[in-house]
């Protein structure tokens, strides 16, 4: 149990640390009022001696940590409101908050600043990707047995993931092992030819967003590591005429886990397809059908 929660906590650590990713985003820009003069009280001017643009910047969510590049001077900051001065014809210009990436807003065709006009540009401050939860159930075929599992993950541009898994066997208790041809401690024993499986694994790991294919789609890959176990049982007849279940050594392996897939997500509907290993002996395919929200 230890095990397993050191491993969720590393997987879910990374969607922690980036819960507070937000990114600027201008709404919009365009010249103030023809009588607005404000660019021309307290004049403030280029090195070519022509009066500088005035911009009005609003960003309702940000505060006095805004910082900008390509400006002339030192902007004024009133409440959630930056005046700022630029040479005329200029291209861009960076805005930044802490905790946000910054925005290079270059100006229109046809709305460069000119000298001596004041502009208005409407700033917002939003998730750069949305959070999502994934909610998956999932089913793993092998050749010789399946198993069911519940997968759950978040991811924005990284994520993680958690997938549990197992047939439900839980009774399958062996005192005993023999080889593939049914040798116990050097001697043949004699089997009924009832056998029972049991299967159990839990991974975890780093989950990525790949690509948005639309607004609506989009890939992620996944990959991570864990701890399981798979058990063969074969049912042997004892000499005091009781029956037990005889662990299968070459079938039966238990350790280290890994696991590497792709989920793809079509709006809220996701199919998940992945590739698993214990201790690269024993191997699965995973596929599944759930939620993205």
């Amino acid at each position: 149990m230890k095990r397993i929660l050191i491993i969720v906590a590393l997987a879910i650590l990374p969607v922690l640390l980036q819960a507070q990713d937000k990114r600027l985003v201008v709404r919009s820009f365009s010249p103030s009022d023809v009588g607005d003069m404000r660019a021309r009280t307290s004049p403030v001017y280029d090195n070519n001696n022509k009066l500088a643009a005035l911009i009005e910047i609003t960003c309702a969510a940000a505060d006095s940590s805004a910082r900008f590049e390509g400006i002339i001077g030192s902007p004024v900051h009133r409440t959630n409101t930056w005046l700022v001065r630029v040479p005329e014809g200029s291209r861009r210009i960076r805005i930044s908050v802490q905790g946000s990436k910054p925005v290079d807003f270059v100006f229109p065709e046809g709305q460069l600043p000119e000298s001596g006009r004041v502009y208005k540009m409407d700033v917002v401050l939003e998730e750069s990707v949305k959070l999502r939860t994934l909610i998956l159930p999932s089913f793993s075929w092998n050749q010789s047995q399946t198993a069911y599992g519940f997968m759950l993950g978040f991811c924005k541009n990284n994520g993680a993931f958690v997938h549990v898994k197992s047939n439900f066997e839980f009774g399958l208790e062996t005192n005993q092992e023999c080889d593939a041809e049914g040798m116990v401690n050097h001697v043949k024993g004699w089997f009924t030819g009832n056998e029972k499986k049991s299967r159990f694994a839990v991974t975890a790991g780093y989950m990525r967003r790949l690509f948005d294919v639309s607004r609506s789609s989009s890939f992620y890959g996944f990959v991570g590591g864990g701890y399981g176990s798979r058990t063969l049982g074969w049912e042997m007849a004892g000499a005091d005429g009781n029956y037990e279940y005889v662990r299968v050594s070459p079938s039966s392996f238990k350790g280290y886990e890994a696991e590497l897939g792709l989920v793809f997500r079509l709006g809220g509907v996701t199919l998940s397809a992945s590739a698993q290993t214990n201790q690269f002996k024993y191997y699965e395919a995973n596929v599944g059908i759930g939620v993205m929200f």
